[in-house]
């Protein structure tokens, strides 16, 4: 099973950084605003306070109500308690919600190897699922996994804001388990999160693989060590060999 955005596909520019993704999502969102007569802060200090909000969104995700773990949570959230409009339309608010969500669309790339790889798991009869942790609606991830021809490998796909279930909890990585008819021996996790992706699906007994990053973040008080650790994609299968070769001895 894999996580989806840094795991699968890019949803920042290649070299870019988070902050930058996020915030060109939030200038679609505001210049639409100010086109329309809302009064709002200059652009460069609303969009820094923009960025706070939402790395402040997604450092307590995992301690939040998954019921309010939505795109339009988050813009409805930010309309009031940063740009200064107190009572947003729901039809404003989903209009923004869809600004943002097609400007970080247009910058969607996969992973480099992602297609052989899966390929090369697919031709080996492996199950393969995804669960990711998004606020976004699943019919935009579709689009974007299908876009890049990704789609037709993946046998099972969770959105956290549509099964109201997030990484690291238990309940996901067992609603994924289930689909695709594996007990947690028989299960690996893949993703780019030492602590959503690789302690969460070890908490469950599942192996975790660690596309390695620059950063290990993780909260305080938990360690971790992977199971494996991958720099690229391509040396998945190989991994993925080795395990099933232990399983049938």
């Amino acid at each position: 099973m894999f996580d989806l955005g840094g795991t699968l596909l890019h949803y920042k520019a290649v070299g870019s950084t988070w902050e930058e993704m996020e915030k060109s999502g939030m200038r679609s969102d505001y210049r639409h605003l100010r086109q329309a007569g809302y009064q709002l802060p200059p652009e460069a200090e609303a969009l820094d306070a923009a960025w706070e909000f939402l790395f402040q969104l997604w450092n307590t995700v995992d301690r939040r109500e998954v019921k309010t773990l939505t795109v339009q949570y988050q813009i409805e959230e930010l309309l009031r308690s940063r740009w200064g409009i107190n009572a947003p339309s729901a039809h404003l608010i989903e209009d923004l919600s869809l600004s943002y969500i097609r400007t970080i669309q247009a910058i969607v790339s996969p992973l480099d190897g992602a297609t052989s790889m899966l390929q090369i798991l697919r031709s080996q009869g492996l199950k393969i699922g995804l669960i990711s942790n998004t606020l976004w609606p699943e019919q935009y991830h579709r689009q974007d996994l299908e876009r890049h021809g990704l789609i037709t490998y993946l046998d099972h796909l969770i959105f956290s804001a549509d099964a109201a279930a997030w990484k690291p909890h238990q309940q996901v990585f067992e609603m994924g388990l289930s689909a695709l008819g594996l007990r947690p021996e028989e299960a690996v996790f893949v993703g780019d999160s030492l602590y959503f992706d690789v302690w969460g699906a070890q908490q469950v007994g599942l192996r975790g693989v660690w596309i390695e990053q620059d950063q290990r973040w993780l909260p305080d008080g938990i360690e971790v060590t992977p199971d494996a650790e991958i720099r690229r994609l391509p040396d998945l299968p190989g991994i993925i060999q080795t395990w099933q070769a232990e399983l049938t001895r």
